[in-house]
């Protein structure tokens, strides 16, 4: 009977490299060996597993049902060492895919625009992967857990073990049909006459409308509820009802459908990056928050007592990484504009 210990794991990487490469050159130049010696390893791993990994075809090799299947553990299993090394290493190991939750809204763009800086940043140490999540908790959850190496929600965390930063604030506006804004010069009766389209699975969205609109002693005669963000928008622009996006979301303007328009003042919804404070060596996070620093003049250190007697204080040992709790983006400070 094989055994863990009758593994040699150099095999294994060896084969790993030479099936994402699909190359046994590509495969050698990575690892540094040369192509006969790559080639004698896989043989052995095969002889060792008593089943073939690859097709030999001329000028170029496939992976057997076998190998596809060995690949994927592989390829988990050396992502999964590259990031348990690189949560602890003071140099830069990266290779692995970071993936990021993205609380779903209508105010997203402003974390997309977020997002593309941090792949051109993050991207020559691995891929980029991201995840839908409608519901904060979740995803908050799923950072909490590792499921996910960092998020971008609309609401900051309560938790210890969690860093957080503001990336920035979106303005939220209403918007109705061209023909139903100039029928209501007094913004406040539309509400009476058409209802409040809202996307269901939007809830932070939703609260804020809400809360804002009873604030300002303003009530909806009629509300709908729908899934698709796409449907509120169809009724908007036939003037059947209201619904709220983010600004710079609106499709308006002479050859728009929508008009935006406010009530009772600005909207501002906020967003956050979201990570674990025990992965703030990786790579993965430091891009992350290489980015919020370089958009943040001022930063607020985490409350609290400073670290450990001892950390940072050997010879030769790099300095702790001081991360703060919670940093501000810029405020929102345009002008509310109809």
């Amino acid at each position: 009977m094989k055994k863990l210990k009758d593994i040699n794991w150099n095999q294994v990487y060896y084969f790993y490299e030479v099936a994402r490469k699909m190359s046994m050159k590509e495969a050698a130049e990575v690892t540094g060996v040369s192509i006969p010696t790559v080639s004698e390893q896989i043989k052995r791993l095969e002889t060792l597993l008593e089943t073939p990994l690859f097709h030999r075809r001329p000028r170029r090799i496939e992976l057997t049902v076998e190998g596809e299947t060995l690949y994927q553990h592989a390829k988990q299993m050396f992502e999964s060492g590259l990031r348990f090394l690189d949560v602890v290493s003071p140099t830069v190991i990266g290779g692995y895919p970071v993936r990021i939750g993205i609380q779903e809204s209508f105010a997203s763009s402003l974390a997309f625009d977020f997002l593309m800086r941090y792949f051109d940043a993050y991207s020559p140490f691995g891929t980029v992967h991201t995840a839908r999540e409608p519901i904060a908790d979740r995803l908050i959850e799923s950072i909490h857990t590792g499921a996910l190496d960092w998020g971008l929600t609309l609401t900051a965390p309560n938790s210890a073990r969690l860093e957080y930063g503001k990336i920035g604030s979106a303005e939220i506006v209403f918007v109705g049909s061209h023909e139903l804004l100039e029928k209501h010069k007094n913004r406040v009766e539309i509400f009476q006459d058409v209802p409040l389209a809202r996307c269901r699975w939007d809830e932070q969205l939703n609260k804020l409308v809400g809360d804002h609109l009873q604030a300002a002693d303003i009530f909806a005669e009629e509300v709908i509820d729908s899934d698709h963000w796409e449907f509120c928008l169809r009724l908007a622009e036939q003037g059947k009802c209201v619904t709220a996006v983010a600004r710079n979301f609106a499709p308006e303007g002479a050859q728009g459908a929508l008009r935006t328009f406010g009530v009772g003042g600005p909207i501002v919804l906020p967003y956050y990056a979201v990570w674990r404070q025990s992965s703030q060596r990786m790579i993965a996070i430091r891009k992350l928050i290489d980015l919020l620093e370089k958009d943040n003049k001022v930063i607020r250190s985490r409350p609290g007592p400073g670290p450990a007697a001892g950390v940072g204080s050997g010879v030769g040992e790099p300095p702790p990484i001081e991360l703060p709790h919670y940093f501000e983006g810029e405020e929102w400070g345009e002008a509310f504009r109809e």
